[in-house]
């Protein structure tokens, strides 16, 4: 039996020089505390402020810890669950609409720090593809996050497509962010040892079943040019695609491509929570370089944890610079920027 440790976290050292490449980090929280009264009772207590500092500033502090690590920029979304969990109805469009105003003047005040991917009602799939439209056209949002399934309904529902149409017809990506298991899910394997429902393991399951019920739906048969972005080293599916290939792919004559072939052309992956060089190299193995976007998962993560590790990897700089930033200048559509001078 091995006895090799886990790979531990990496520590910092007491002096810190960020590394001369710019870096976009795409899957930075922020809480907007009109959408945060509406959480339930474990939500609210998993992400109040005292618990996660820095979740519900979007300002001068969150600039400053960027400068701290070396981070340019951050694509800055909603934590889960959004406006998601909420009753269909005008109230959840409501306040969507009211986040993302949050968020727009934000960025506003802070336009070559910060970007955003917009808080959609997705329990009502035509409003949520219209705020989707009106964020992207009217406030420069770079596309959408998503926070999981919509009061257990996951997206490979049909009625939940006229949002994958809008995102296509607006060249944006959506984000499928993980969010708390189906309830039924939870209970069955979560309830003795909650701890293991969450961002230890929980998120990740839930996550990449998602993305392949998705794949199996024929979603992105019906949208070619659909891209989607997943986080957390692409919660465990690029060691699981292999498998899934020879199980799935044979089981499923109506797609037009095998299900990895479907997950590398539309899907882009991003470090956000998991700092591991291992996890690294086989994620780059299987989905390539230019599908994989440097992220940190702020304040949930360390942003200086996050740029050290990756400032080390024994890449090739052509390969940092593609995931530090140019990956995400291609998909998002943000103008190139000199790289800052070594210190």
């Amino acid at each position: 039996m091995s006895t090799s440790t886990p790979q531990a976290k990496p520590q910092l050292t007491q002096v810190y020089v960020p590394p001369p490449v710019r870096l976009i980090a795409l899957e930075e929280h922020f809480v907007f505390d009109g959408l945060m009264k509406t959480y339930d009772e474990t939500d609210r207590a998993l992400l109040a402020p005292s618990r996660v500092p820095g979740l519900d500033e979007v300002g001068d502090m969150r600039i400053e810890e960027m400068d701290r690590a070396g981070i340019d920029l951050q694509v800055l979304s909603h934590t889960k669950p959004g406006a998601q969990e909420m009753e269909t109805g005008g109230r959840a469009g409501a306040l969507a609409r009211a986040a993302n105003a949050y968020l727009a003047e934000a960025v506003a005040r802070h336009p070559t720090r910060l970007a955003a991917f917009a808080t959609l009602p997705t329990g009502a799939p035509q409003a949520a593809a219209a705020e989707l439209e009106r964020t992207v056209r009217r406030m420069g949002f770079k596309g959408a996050m998503i926070n999981g399934h919509t009061r257990g309904a996951y997206l490979d529902d049909a009625r939940f497509w006229p949002i994958f149409e809008a995102a296509q017809a607006l060249d944006v990506p959506i984000y499928l962010h993980p969010s708390n298991p189906h309830p039924l899910v939870f209970e069955a394997y979560y309830k003795d040892f909650p701890q293991l429902g969450y961002a230890s393991w929980g998120y990740a399951v839930e996550t990449a079943t998602h993305v392949l019920r998705l794949i199996l739906s024929g979603v992105f048969d019906r949208f070619p040019g659909l891209r989607m972005v997943i986080g957390h080293m692409g919660e465990m599916l690029p060691f699981a695609l292999w498998r899934a290939d020879g199980r799935l792919t044979p089981k499923s004559p109506q797609l037009k491509k095998s299900v990895p072939n479907t997950f590398i052309d539309h899907f882009s992956v991003t470090t956000s929570g998991v700092f591991s060089t291992p996890e690294l190299m086989c994620t780059a193995s299987v989905v390539g370089w230019d599908n994989i976007l440097f992220s940190v998962d702020y304040p949930f993560e360390s942003n200086m944890d996050a740029v050290r590790w990756f400032s080390q990897l024994p890449i090739a700089e052509s390969e940092r610079r593609k995931v530090a930033h140019g990956n995400a200048e291609r998909l998002l559509k943000l103008a190139p920027a000199p790289a800052r001078s070594a210190a």
